[in-house]
């Protein structure tokens, strides 16, 4: 039973399984009724066309797929038939090639709509040149593509819910799902837990929230950048984290036999039971796209548990230990109240059941904003644009170089860099590896399946268990799912245009060569470096810590609560602080000789990330008017920290000429540690809470002024002058 158990918890979630069996049965259905009916070449068209649209169908809203899937039946097969008809003379193929491969890279102004749909767009052009060959007309390759375009949009209409309505809010959902599974484990709240078997649900929720931000790094590639969406749903992810990482802690908490614990025992489980519920509140709620997230039974509980521990006299040891849970239970309410804030940002009233199943159509506004963007990024030193022209220039090459030579299987040339040049070269180096790795893999599976195949009607039946297993692991493990789609499209290909066995090593050395051919556009043609990006996306993360900063510095002298403008500023820093971590880690994928100073990068992306979370553990001292500190001083040292932090960010921008210094605040720090305690004892211990705490702030804010003032060396405009000259 051990194999197998393993086998079973190596395959993809249930999500996967979900998107594989319609997928299967969007591309299966036309394969194998138009077989029955006697059709077979219109039985192989539709499966293509079906296949494109499926792949331009990457999860999102309900109305927002049925809108891809709409303009998939009217793209995908004009470029099918448009290819077909160019394909007779080699300018004209590669013309029409170069303007798609252009509109395509441009799509990505769209978003993730026009990523995927473009994508599926230029992939049935350089097939419908393929096609160019086979004895059919043109009507016929437009009548099979849209057929099969035409039922993915039917059975996306009625079976919507095996294509999850959030793809990435369901990766997430299982995060929150596993956090509760370990709650209540570690809590001891189901059965008494060993060590291992706490250590198991913990491994399983780190695999699930590294798996969920793989999703999201992966599906954020494809991205203008400008939505907020997908930094909050990792803001989701880091609270999974660290909710979990306090979990862990309460299976530390011992019970006690004496008959004075009962009740403070009693109250302690309602509150870890209602911290699992929130848990999976939470993923109930990123399910059904809604944000009614209830947190009153942990905070009511975690009242009562405080109340219990000051009326009743409890042993010691179970006094320390509830003491300490209390601690750990306060600690997770407030990253759920912060997830809580992420819901009801996420979900608005679109997202109710009637709207679902009758949507409305914006096409009009996609229409508006997506232009406006577009408008936005006709210019050079856009990364957008300079994807589109490169992705233009080496398409179009691949594409003469294949039509011109009457390459038999050139086809797997322009396919290759269209599949593996990406908007960043990290992304492209990446892509090369797993889609050359993959395609020879498939290559050679296919190769045997043509050479021990000879009867028509069991190759097809291959095709079925080979497009489930395509669609099961290509999100999520990438390589496997190319090793697996390449027979797919090769024995499908085969079918509609016969080839021999010498074709297999001819795929091989055109994948390869169409791989060599992206990585060298990537590198040479109008690159993106995150070098050139990542000061202003650091300036704007450090903006945001310094208005968090404000509003917690401010509540702190004036006695005021983490009131919801300060939540608001809490969450902005949090976002930025994702998106810096995400450029640091496209900044390592690329060339060494490009990556710059990277040591001063990281030390930047960690001291900032430090910074808020100072700030947020100062936060949890707010609701007490300050006393540790004469008012004077230490307004004085929150305002030289603000005018830090702006100047460090202000030089990172670009928008200094002259060196900022930190005498002032360095001045204003020690006069604050200087200043002498008020006489109170909870002044005293006010000041013991939070010395340390500004201490860690003032090591940030100088720690991130030193590494900015190495990095930042050229103003941004001189900066600009010099992208737009390369």
């Amino acid at each position: 039973m051990r194999p197998l158990s393993r086998l079973i918890a190596a395959l993809p979630p249930a999500l996967h399984f979900s998107v594989a069996l319609r997928g299967t049965i969007a591309v299966g259905t036309p394969l194998v009724a138009l077989n029955a009916l006697g059709h077979p070449t219109l039985a192989l068209l539709a499966t293509v066309g079906a296949l494109q649209s499926t792949m331009a169908d990457v999860g999102g809203s309900y109305r927002g797929r049925v809108l891809t899937l709409l303009l998939a039946c009217a793209l995908v097969p004009a470029a099918a038939t448009l290819g077909s008809v160019l394909i007779a003379w080699w300018w004209a193929a590669t013309l029409g090639m170069a303007l798609l491969a252009l509109a395509v890279g441009l799509a990505r102004s769209f978003g993730q709509l026009g990523t995927s749909l473009g994508f599926a767009t230029g992939v049935s052009y350089l097939i419908g040149t393929a096609l160019g060959g086979a004895s059919m007309s043109p009507l016929q390759h437009a009548g099979g593509f849209l057929l099969g375009s035409a039922w993915t949009l039917c059975v996306a209409l009625v079976l919507w819910q095996l294509r999850p309505y959030k793809r990435l809010e369901y990766e997430v959902a299982d995060c929150f799902a596993k956090l509760a599974a370990l709650v209540r484990t570690a809590a001891n709240l189901d059965f008494r837990a060993s060590d291992a078997q706490i250590a198991q649900r913990h491994h399983a929720l780190r695999q699930t929230i590294e798996r969920s931000r793989q999703t999201i790094g992966e599906v954020s590639t494809g991205t203008d950048g400008r939505s907020l969406t997908l930094p909050r749903l990792l803001v989701l992810v880091r609270s999974a984290a660290r909710v979990g990482a306090n979990a862990v802690t309460l299976a530390d908490i011992q019970r006690s036999e004496d008959g004075r614990a009962g009740t403070a025992q009693a109250v302690y489980a309602r509150a870890v039971q209602a911290l699992a519920e929130s848990n999976l509140g939470i993923a109930h709620s990123l399910n059904r796209g809604l944000s009614d997230l209830d947190l009153h039974p942990l905070e009511d509980a975690l009242s009562e548990l405080r109340e219990e521990l000051r009326r009743t006299d409890l042993p010691d040891t179970l006094h320390l230990n509830l003491q300490h849970a209390v601690g750990v239970l306060d600690r997770a309410l407030l990253h759920l109240r912060n997830a809580a804030e992420v819901l009801v940002q996420l979900f608005g009233t679109e997202h109710d059941l009637g709207n679902r199943l009758l949507p409305r159509f914006y096409i009009g506004d996609l229409l508006h904003r997506g232009s406006q963007a577009l408008r936005t990024n006709l210019d050079l030193r856009s990364p957008i644009f300079r994807h589109a022209l490169r992705l233009s220039l080496a398409v179009g090459a691949a594409t003469a170089c294949y039509s011109l030579l009457r390459l038999p299987h050139g086809l797997w040339i322009p396919l290759s860099v269209m599949v593996v040049l990406q908007p960043d070269f990290g992304g492209t180096r990446t892509r090369s590896v797993q889609r050359t790795a993959g395609t020879v893999a498939g290559v050679a599976i296919a190769g045997v399946l043509i050479t021990l195949i000879h009867d028509r009607t069991l190759v097809e039946l291959f095709l079925l268990p080979l497009i489930f297993l395509t669609l099961l692991f290509l999100r999520s493990r990438y390589t496997l799912g190319v090793t697996l789609l390449t027979p797919f499209v090769i024995l499908l290909l085969d079918l509609l245009v016969p080839s021999n066995l010498a074709a297999i090593f001819e795929r091989i050395a055109d994948t390869v060569a169409g791989a060599a051919l992206a990585l060298f556009a990537g590198y040479w043609l109008w690159p993106s470096w995150q070098r050139e990006r990542l000061p202003l996306q650091l300036a704007q993360a450090l903006t945001a810590n310094r208005d968090y900063a404000r509003a917690v510095l401010g509540h702190l002298v004036d006695g005021g609560e983490f009131d919801q403008s300060t939540h608001r500023t809490r969450r902005l820093a949090e976002l930025e602080g994702v998106n810096t971590s995400a450029a640091y880690q496209n900044l390592l994928a690329e060339p060494p000789s490009t990556r710059g100073d990277v040591a001063r990068v990281l030390s930047l992306v960690s001291y900032n990330e430090r910074l808020t979370r100072h700030l947020t553990s100062l936060g949890e001292h707010l609701g007490t008017p300050l006393a540790a500190y004469p008012h004077a001083a230490f307004e004085r040292w929150s305002e030289q920290l603000l005018l830090a932090l702006g100047a460090t960010s202000d030089m990172l921008a670009g928008r200094l000429d002259t060196r900022p210094e930190l005498t002032a605040f360095e001045a204003a720090d020690a006069a604050l540690r200087e200043a002498p305690a008020a006489g109170a004892d909870t002044a005293r211990e006010q000041r013991a809470l939070i010395e340390p705490l500004l201490q860690k702030i003032a090591t940030d804010a100088s720690a991130l002024y030193a590494s900015a003032l190495r990095l930042a060396r050229l103003p941004r405009r001189q900066l600009d002058a010099q992208n737009s000259s390369n």
